[in-house]
């Protein structure tokens, strides 16, 4: 588990949740940035004082969003079995994950529908497929503080994104074993 200050939030967040826009760099900057995170969502005030997060959350933010990828791929697999052209596979290489497709495409879950996230996505876009990953991992992770502090570590933009989709179909425990999952195939180990 990834244990968070709630003092540290500034740099925690990505940057585009900070006032400015921009990184806080002094110590000074950081505590404002700290104090009017807190003030946006003062929910992270009525929790533990040090949430954790699943490891996942604790690797870069270019990894943690790859997992999140992944997780919509597991979710997508149906649909992803469809990619067959070779340009197809290097688009989901560049934009989704490398090395991941053809593990993804024998997943036992290709043989069900797709997810229902009350929107139509496209597997190839990798704004798309990291909001709905981001998603199935906020409905899989139980506690709301979990939740507010996964949606800081990316950009705001992803998450606004992610607010738009639902998972209409899925219980938590299965959304977590996808995220566990995804997190298996892009290197990690089981949470």
């Amino acid at each position: 588990m990834t244990l968070v200050p709630v003092l540290a939030l500034s740099k925690w967040a990505h940057h585009s949740w900070l006032a400015d826009g921009e990184r806080s760099l002094s110590e000074r900057a950081q505590a404002v940035a700290n104090a009017r995170l807190l003030a946006l969502i003062p929910d992270l005030l009525s929790g533990r004082a040090t949430p954790s997060l699943p490891r996942f959350a604790g690797l870069p933010r270019p990894a943690c969003a790859k997992v999140m990828r992944v997780t919509a791929a597991l979710a997508y697999a149906p649909s992803l079995r469809k990619v067959v052209s070779a340009s197809e596979h290097e688009i989901f290489a560049a934009h989704i994950a490398p090395h991941v497709l053809r593990a993804v495409q024998r997943d036992p879950r290709g043989g069900r529908d797709d997810a229902n996230v009350g929107a139509i996505l496209n597997v190839l876009d990798r704004a798309d497929m990291t909001a709905a990953g981001m998603q199935i991992t906020l409905h899989a992770l139980g506690d709301p503080t979990q939740r507010v502090l996964l949606e800081l570590r990316l950009p705001r933009a992803v998450a606004q994104r992610a607010a738009r989709l639902g998972v209409c179909d899925m219980n938590s425990e299965a959304a977590m074993n996808l995220l566990d999952a995804a997190y298996v195939l892009t290197g990690g180990n089981a949470c």
